[in-house]
């Protein structure tokens, strides 16, 4: 991503997306011109939906390039 300040992981379980909860929280570094490159290791847990919010901002305008989420 770019100019991302605070970022929030969030899960759900349900086969709806509803019901989300909390599983991390994270400031970012100001990478003055390039990417933000960030791994959120988290413990084993479940989830069905995965939510990412964009807490704040360095800038008026953020961009997200990749999100990638490994598990089985």
């Amino acid at each position: 991503c770019v100019l991302v300040q605070t970022l929030r992981i969030e899960r759900s379980i349900s086969e709806e997306p509803v019901g989300f909860e909390q599983c991390v929280e994270k400031d970012l570094e100001h990478t003055e011109g390039r990417l933000q490159m960030e791994e959120f290791p988290l413990p084993e847990f479940q989830a069905t939906y995965l939510r990412f919010i964009i807490k704040s901002a360095f800038d008026h305008f953020v961009s997200v390039h990749r999100v990638m989420a490994e598990g089985t």
